[in-house]
């Protein structure tokens, strides 16, 4: 006992190293959003404050429509999350339970569309926003982004773990394909959707660039570029940057705390070969 203790040594105190540099920087913003902007503009930088204030956090709320920012956030995320859910799910069914000409290489194409950087295609995204007049408005944050390659890979691999005769036997009993996939494939497949609804509200929750693209009245921006007002380079307010960081971090870690049961399980539950 005492031996594989000792072996398993190292690698405890590799997690706690890994930890320590992890969370570190998430200290030094909690620290920074509660020290007086006095303290901030010193020489000595330290991670135990002088003294503690809720400045910070004040006026981001009274100074700025934080509280808009935080629902156009909300109202993005869920939408793209729940899009996600549906139109991810039922590609990956059909490409993992339909048999029909070029099926691989309709899942080759949509995979290799990972390859390709969001940035190379911001530009023709946002014409194509412009030409629609979707410019300042949800649409333009929601409709490119309702779909998934990742998403679709991810539960097309957990369909395909699940045994074929369950959809045999459904339609025995008169059932198509929608009710089998509602009826009888979702409810074994929580693991891998509350993964790809996890990694997509992470993923657009801090979703910078295209929000600041197309849009232009404050009142439609998301959390990650109003909070980007905090910041300019004369003056950057460093507490404020913080204190809204922390705020908006919140439903990160939340969903993260709810939904951590499921990404081991919903990764790895893929990992067969066919």
């Amino acid at each position: 006992m005492t031996k594989s203790r000792a072996s398993g040594l190292p690698r405890t105190l590799w997690l706690v190293l890994i930890s320590v540099f992890a969370g570190l920087p998430v200290l030094w913003m909690v620290v920074t959003s509660l020290q007086p902007m006095e303290e901030l503009l010193g020489t000595d930088a330290s991670l135990i404050p002088g003294s503690v204030s809720l400045d910070a956090y004040a006026e981001v709320l009274n100074r700025f429509p934080f509280w808009q920012w935080f629902m156009n956030s909300v109202i993005v995320a869920a939408a793209v999350v729940a899009g996600n859910l549906v139109f991810d799910t039922l590609a990956a069914y059909g490409l993992s339970r339909i048999r029909f000409r070029g099926r691989q290489a309709v899942l080759t194409l949509i995979l290799a569309t990972l390859m390709i950087p969001t940035q190379v295609i911001l530009v023709p995204l946002y014409l194509v926003m412009r030409d629609l007049n979707w410019i300042d408005t949800y649409w333009a944050m929601i409709i490119p982004f309702l779909a998934s390659p990742t998403g679709i890979f991810l539960l097309r691999q957990h369909f395909v773990t699940l045994p074929i005769q369950l959809d045999e036997a459904a339609a025995i009993d008169g059932a198509g394909r929608l009710r089998t996939l509602w009826s009888i494939l979702l409810p074994s497949s929580w693991p891998a959707l509350g993964t790809v609804a996890a990694l997509k509200f992470m993923w657009t929750w801090g979703e910078f660039a295209w929000p600041s693209l197309v849009t232009n009245d404050e009142l439609l921006r998301t959390l990650p570029v109003g909070l980007a007002r905090f910041q300019n380079q004369f003056d950057p307010r460093w507490d404020l940057l913080m204190a809204g960081s922390v705020m908006a971090a919140v439903p990160v870690v939340l969903c993260f705390v709810f939904l951590q049961r499921f990404f081991v399980s919903g990764l790895t539950g893929g990992a067969v070969k066919e």
